[in-house]
């Protein structure tokens, strides 16, 4: 059940702070519309990869210039004309250096050459034409290489909206229900198996949302900045956590099924003519890089008391405006709780202690001494263990797993040889252990009366003797043999 109505908010904490860059082409102090952005998921029918860079969308012919003065590290192309490109690094030698990437230029207009200084404002060719209507573009990013030459195999090491002078953006993303009602979906840890829309969910989840942006264009759908997502009840508070921010290094082409989720009811698509993607908002590990071993990202639902939780995610563009939206949903996991039930004065007897569990109704004389529950709710209560003549026990259990548990009851306070444990010694407790002994009566309460008696580990005759000769013929009191 959705809980919350969409709301937006704007932030704009960004920009300014760590503005170093101008826009590459004119005018470069304003804000230009983008149609991909850094990190989104991308799928033209071969591999999906995550977008390293932005696409800045201009006219075919758009004239493009540093943002940086550097040395010319790269003029090649990955794949025909469409794709020739410029690399510029921060230094002249053949150490790493970060550098900047321009890309999709038009190989004619291209007017640098290998090792070439240039200043910030050096022109250095025309946006090529792109065969898709209204999508010339540049491709830009922050890249990291080392040599006097660059062959393509650079790394993807920044968002250029990180560094990028006014990135004006006042349209928020938004979050799309993924079903009627329903902004999320839930499905089993790294796996294609959905839970179904309303009913409660057990086991280790992965949260699924589905949230989009735009920058400066009116259909181009991007994927936000960054996602994150919060878990609450009226007892439990999970997180907030972050999902992802699209800000440092990329893993392009190792770690799209890390964030996007692209099976059944929640298949990503990227590209000319299907633009929709669905986070996977549970796959992180709370460093900022995004790596494959973020799968190991979950929310483990058996770990929390059974319970209705709400889910909070929110979705940021780099300008700072927010989106929030939230969701109930009821979690259902069920445990056994196994207990080994005995005693330290070693009573032979394994029966009629007393469990109590209040939190699901549990009330049980066991006859065995290793009583089982089945299909106990997750959650943390109350395990009270008693017994006629011993000390209870009383603790506050984690039920989150099936649960083996060992409890040992210590003998409440007696006096040796007071078998029937009404507080005296005398000819009635001879009778009872005569009746235990001989007639199958009940045992003594609690046992270690009994083995005090004459001292020996054994209840027998020989006791019920004892017994007779101090209480008739001022025999030595029970206990005190040695």
């Amino acid at each position: 059940m959705r809980t919350a109505i969409f709301i937006v908010l704007t932030l704009c904490f960004a920009g300014s702070a760590q503005a170093t860059i101008p826009w590459p082409m004119e005018p470069f102090d304003s804000a230009q519309p983008l149609g991909n952005s850094y990190g989104e998921y991308q799928d033209y029918g071969g591999s999906p990869y995550m977008h390293p860079g932005i696409d800045i969308l201009r006219p075919a012919g758009t004239a493009v210039y540093a943002v940086k003065a550097g040395w010319v590290k790269a003029v090649l192309t990955t794949s025909a004309e469409l794709h020739w490109r410029v690399a510029i690094g921060d230094s002249a030698g053949a150490d790493s250096c970060d550098g900047w990437l321009y890309a999709h230029l038009d190989e004619p207009t291209i007017a640098v050459s290998l090792g070439q200084h240039v200043d910030s404002g050096t022109f250095l060719g025309n946006i090529v034409q792109w065969p898709v209507a209204d999508f010339h573009h540049l491709h830009f990013v922050k890249i990291r290489d080392a040599g006097l030459v660059w062959t393509a195999n650079w790394r993807f090491v920044g968002n250029p909206l990180d560094e990028l002078v006014n990135i004006d953006d006042f349209a928020p993303p938004f979050f799309v229900d993924i079903n009627s009602g329903t902004p999320f979906r839930f499905c089993r840890d790294n796996s294609d198996t959905y839970f179904n829309v309303g009913v409660p969910i057990n086991g280790d989840v992965d949260i699924i949302a589905k949230a989009h942006d735009r920058v400066g264009h009116p259909t181009w759908v991007l994927c936000p900045y960054e996602m994150g997502y919060e878990i609450r009840s009226d007892s439990v508070m999970l997180g907030p956590f972050l999902s992802f921010r699209f800000s440092g290094e990329l893993l392009w082409d190792q770690s799209q099924h890390t964030v996007f989720k692209n099976s059944g009811p929640c298949n990503s698509q990227a590209d000319y003519d299907f633009r929709q993607f669905y986070e996977i908002l549970t796959n992180h590990d709370n460093d900022p890089l995004i790596t494959p071993y973020d799968i190991g990202g979950k929310w483990a639902t058996g770990q929390v008391p059974n319970d209705t939780y709400t889910i909070r995610a929110w979705a940021k563009d780099r300008y700072g405006n927010l989106a929030v939206d939230s969701m109930t949903v009821t979690t259902a996991n069920f445990y056994t709780i196994t207990l080994n039930l005995a005693t330290t004065d070693g009573n032979p007897h394994a029966r009629d202690f007393i469990v109590q569990v209040p939190y699901t109704g549990i009330n049980d004389t066991t006859e065995t001494g290793t009583p089982s529950y089945t299909s106990q709710p997750a959650g943390r209560y109350l395990v009270a263990v008693a017994r006629n003549g011993y000390v209870a026990q009383s603790s506050i259990r984690d039920v989150f797993g099936n649960l083996v548990e060992d409890i040992t009851l210590a003998p409440a306070a007696f006096i040796n040889g007071d078998v029937d444990f009404n507080g005296i010694v005398n000819v009635s407790d001879a009778v009872y252990l005569i009746n235990y002994i001989f007639a199958g009566g009940p045992y003594p309460v609690p046992w270690a009366a009994a083995v005090a008696i004459d001292a020996s580990p054994n209840v027998s005759i020989s006791d019920v003797v004892f017994l007779i000769n101090y209480i008739f013929a001022g025999g030595p009191a029970p206990g005190t043999q040695k």
